[in-house]
């Protein structure tokens, strides 16, 4: 008797078990039909002619959605081998970059980034030129510390955009001296920067369909499959125009040419730890702390912060008049987006210059609200 109840309990168990994972499959696909009803809205709100999008959960990609057409006749489909600018997407492979490389011993992040060998004359100009990054006031009143030609700056300042007044007691976003990273790691290992990426990330972590910079000679696929880049164009009739293909030479900052599917294998590649082990893991998306105590919004290659109890760590990628994109990933829920266009339409006006607020993107605040708020 006692046999016959266990098993009769088991088999309701299994029932109730089964019966839940097919509801919760069931709300999965509401979500993403939800998801891809508003990413096609998306697309022709914002006038992007070549659309890529992934979603990852749990390490599986559960969305690929390849959208619109690559050139201006509509006669070449987005396939999901469409390959784009990553632009500032590429900073997160140089956070990962830069660790491996500190834990196997090649460099060390507390090093003087100053000895590089044109710092002076390149500051110089920085600080004299008018831009923003080398100091001044932003619209909204902020005042942005001059970058002092004369201090010691690590490395690790940089690497984490604290190189402005005293370097490491404040964020500010500064991707121009960011991306001279790269030309201080060759000065001081005698190898190129891409032989550093591709051995600690690309080749590390099995992937595909990226290219580093349009001169990677292993990537000729990738090359081929570039969405060329439009502007946004009042005066055409559809709102559009050919642009100008921006600088695809491969840096600290920028460089990284990839599919939204490769790059969703990126994200996956890191959860298995591929690329780097937990502990590396958890501190590139570990920030420092401000002088005041509190945590900055960037870590190693990566912005931070928390939304509605979720940790988020992500990076958006921009070139003006020509490509954006997305990495999103909420690292404790197990979900990632990936999104990439041919213009500039997917950046909205995100201060990502002093501070975190990615929500503010309308395109990954749908995905936080379908996926990630409900997660857990």
């Amino acid at each position: 008797m006692k046999a016959i109840i266990y098993y009769l309990l088991l088999a309701t168990l299994v029932c109730f078990s089964a019966s839940e994972a097919v509801a919760q499959s069931k709300v999965t696909d509401e979500k993403i039909q939800e998801f891809q009803s508003y990413l096609s809205d998306f697309r022709k709100e914002n006038k992007i002619p070549s659309l890529s999008v992934a979603v990852v959960k749990d390490r599986e990609i559960i969305l690929l959605e390849s959208i619109g057409f690559q050139d201006h006749d509509a006669e070449e489909s987005t396939t999901e081998d469409t390959s784009y600018l990553a632009a500032s997407i590429t900073k997160t492979f140089t956070g990962a970059t830069l660790l491996a490389m500190e834990a196997d011993g090649h460099i060390d992040l507390d090093a003087d980034f100053t000895t590089l060998s044109d710092w002076g004359r390149r500051c110089h100009w920085l600080t004299t030129s008018g831009t923003i990054f080398g100091g001044g006031t932003l619209d909204n009143g902020y005042q942005v510390p001059t970058v002092e030609c004369d201090q010691v700056i690590t490395l690790r300042h940089v690497l984490q955009h604290q190189v402005q007044g005293e370097p490491g007691t404040s964020f500010f976003y500064n991707p121009i001296v960011f991306g001279r990273l790269s030309n201080w790691v060759e000065e001081n290992t005698n190898k190129s920067w891409r032989y550093w990426m591709k051995k600690y990330v690309i080749e590390a972590g099995d992937l595909e369909g990226i290219a580093a910079g349009w001169r990677d000679p292993a990537a000729s696929e990738v090359l081929t499959h570039i969405a060329p880049p439009f502007r946004h164009a009042p005066e055409q009739s559809d709102g559009l125009a050919n642009s100008v293909l921006p600088n695809t030479e491969l840096n600290a900052s920028s460089g990284i040419i990839a599919s939204a599917k490769a790059l969703a294998h990126y994200s996956i590649a890191l959860g298995e730890e591929k690329i780097l082990p937990e502990s590396l893991r958890q501190k590139m998306w570990t920030p420092a702390k401000d002088k005041e105590g509190n945590p900055m919004p960037y870590a190693y290659g990566w912005f931070v912060q928390n939304w509605k109890g979720h940790k988020l760590v992500w990076h958006g990628g921009w070139w003006p008049d020509a490509y954006a994109g997305l990495l999103l990933k909420a690292p404790d829920d197990g979900l990632t987006l990936v999104a990439l266009g041919n213009t500039d339409g997917l950046r909205h006006e995100v201060n990502s210059l002093t501070s975190a607020q990615i929500e503010r993107n309308p395109l990954a605040l749908k995905f936080l609200e379908l996926f990630v708020e409900q997660s857990q």
